[in-house]
């Protein structure tokens, strides 16, 4: 049987500045998918999410695509071989807190 695969993504409301920042600077397979982002919206989507403010990052049109983007990182990182061995990272810590779910039977 072929493995299933659920994803649920946080949602508006649990942005914060600075989220997926640690990760994308440590592991390019999440600094990949933030830089698409930025070039497939035609905007540096990366200097709110990272840099704020906050006001600028709960916005419907900045914090959704955020959300989404941080979340597709999120498990790009939890396919890639890094993830085996740094679990003791401060955004691997992190993520265990945010309401992004993986599961697979």
């Amino acid at each position: 049987m072929a493995k299933k695969i659920g994803l649920l993504f946080a949602g508006q409301g649990a942005q914060t500045v600075g989220m997926g920042k640690d990760l994308a600077d440590e592991f390019p397979v999440a600094a990949e998918m933030f830089t698409s982002a930025d070039a497939i919206l035609a905007r540096k989507l990366t200097d709110v999410t990272w840099k704020g403010p906050i006001e600028e990052l709960t916005k419907t049109s900045n914090c959704q695509p955020a959300l989404f983007v941080h979340g597709v990182a999120c498990f790009l990182f939890t396919e890639s071989p890094a993830s085996r061995c740094c679990a003791k990272s401060p955004e691997i810590s992190r993520l265990t807190r945010q309401p992004v779910c993986l599961s697979g039977k």
